[in-house]
């Protein structure tokens, strides 16, 4: 039987989100933006409310098309949801804001993020044992983590959750990861901040090794076998697979700290969105 019989037509959500004040902390050119692991958040959060029989855990071909500024004065942020049947049992959410002309009274729909969420037995990904993964191959470096978010990735303290020393070679990153903390909701997909500080450590690595301070814009899959928790600690192994000047397509694997894996990130998606306005610092370039 169908498990999603009831979407046979695009059908749109409204939902508010509360700004709370942790989420200032995510800033780039002094404005406030919604991180990607928040709106995936969102997004699940509006599928488990009106179809709970649909699986969260195995999110597909995610994409963050634009960013949501949120405005010095916002407490609160309306957002629309649109739902669609993306066949094989899987259902596509799409994020959008609604804004009116200057000129006129109407509005229109600005689209931001989407993600497909998969059938429940959608079949995971093997992770590679965490032995081979807590130690990165070639030549070195390691960057403080108080350097990152000095120099590198910019971010408010709330978004500050590589730990240590952020271990860099041309074979990928490997970092140790904080869970964070504040109001963020971990019932749904984990702790948003494990998966945004695995980010920033990718995008460390572009910087070192491409020049290019870049944004998740995407990814292909992503599976969530345990959910990471805000307070716990983790590690992160970031790993390569397409160094593109333009794009850079990252896999990621986290675990907790016994070695049992929590999530995989397949085809992670960088991508510088400033058409060149930031540059690294030349001390981090290879």
């Amino acid at each position: 039987m169908d498990i999603v019989p009831q979407i046979n037509k695009k059908t749109r959500y409204t939902q508010e989100m509360e700004i709370y004040p942790y989420l200032r902390d995510h800033h780039f050119e002094g404005k406030v933006i919604l991180p990607a692991v928040e709106t995936l958040i969102a997004l699940a959060n509006v599928v488990k409310l009106n179809f709970p029989q649909i699986s969260i855990n195995c999110l597909l071909k995610a994409r963050f098309g634009r960013f949501l500024l949120i405005a010095p004065e916002k407490q609160r942020l309306e957002i629309l949801v649109d739902i669609e049947d993306a066949g094989n049992n899987n259902i596509t959410a799409v994020l959008l804001t609604s804004i009116k002309s200057k000129k006129s009274a109407i509005s229109r729909a600005l689209e931001h993020a989407r993600v497909e969420f998969g059938a429940a037995d959608y079949a995971p990904d093997p992770a590679p044992p965490f032995r081979f993964v807590e130690k990165l191959q070639g030549s070195c470096i390691s960057v403080p983590s108080v350097t990152i978010y000095r120099e590198l990735v910019p971010f408010g303290t709330a978004y500050q959750n590589i730990i240590g020393d952020l271990s860099v070679s041309r074979e990928g990153a490997l970092a140790y990861l904080a869970g964070g903390s504040g109001e963020a909701d971990e019932n749904l997909l984990g702790s948003p901040f494990v998966l945004d500080a695995a980010m920033h450590a990718a995008c460390v690595w572009g910087q070192r090794f491409t020049d290019i301070v870049s944004f998740p814009v995407g990814f292909e899959k992503r599976v969530i076998y345990q959910k990471t928790k805000k307070g716990g600690s983790y590690l992160g192994r970031i790993v390569p697979v397409d160094a593109k000047k333009e794009s850079l397509i990252f896999d990621v694997w986290i675990y907790d700290l016994n070695g049992a894996i929590f999530e995989i990130i397949r085809g992670m998606q960088m991508r510088d969105v400033t058409q060149g306005r930031l540059n690294p610092p030349q001390w981090i370039k290879a």
